[in-house]
């Protein structure tokens, strides 16, 4: 019999570090630009279809999501992440510092390196990065964010229309989502794996 482990599924290595409540080593934060703020880079290469990070916060219903959302800043209201889940709408509130680095990850509406996956993990809702392309060391971790009008993509494209794809075209399985700028969008978010 062979010394060697067996390697965990993406989705099983994304419950062991749920249920740990750490992130996955080998991802590090650094500052990206005045209008990204700080973004989260692969140390070493990360594999096509692997686990990357879990997007933590405070699990809160649509109720109290709408509560917090009248109170909070503009910056604070971007951490607030909607999505469907038990044919209720949550959201993850990760507007809190609390040094985790899901929270910290950028939107690339163009070109993403990363999709957005539900894991129910002892019958509560996570949501989990996990790589869509190999990606490089010392590459920037991003994911789309969805269908909104993000003001920070009108800094990055001036003058220039943003389209987006019809639900069924999506490829991305999760997106976040911001009352203050969108409704909160329906594809692909009862996904589960």
């Amino acid at each position: 019999m062979s010394g060697r482990r067996a390697r965990l599924r993406p989705e099983a290595e994304a419950a062991q570090f749920i249920l740990s409540g750490v992130d996955k080593p080998g991802l590090k934060v650094q500052w990206v630009s005045d209008c990204k703020g700080r973004g989260v880079f692969a140390c070493a290469p990360i594999e096509k279809g692997s686990f990357v990070v879990e997007y933590r916060g405070e699990l809160i219903s649509q109720h109290e999501r709408d509560k917090r959302q009248k109170k909070y800043t503009e910056k604070q209201n971007a951490f607030l992440f909607d999505f469907e889940w038990n044919s209720s709408t949550w959201c993850i509130d990760a507007s809190r510092e609390d040094g985790s680095l899901g929270r910290l990850v950028n939107d690339a509406h163009k070109s993403p390196n990363c999709k957005m996956k539900k894991l129910t993990v002892q019958g509560k809702p996570h949501l989990c990065l996990f790589a869509i392309e190999n990606i490089q060391a010392d590459s920037e971790i991003t994911y789309n964010y969805g269908e909104s009008q993000w003001p920070w993509r009108a800094l990055q494209t001036p003058n220039v229309q943003i389209l987006t794809q019809s639900s069924a075209d999506q490829e991305v399985s999760e997106s976040s989502t911001s009352s203050f700028q969108q409704e909160t969008s329906s594809y692909g978010l009862a996904q589960q794996l």
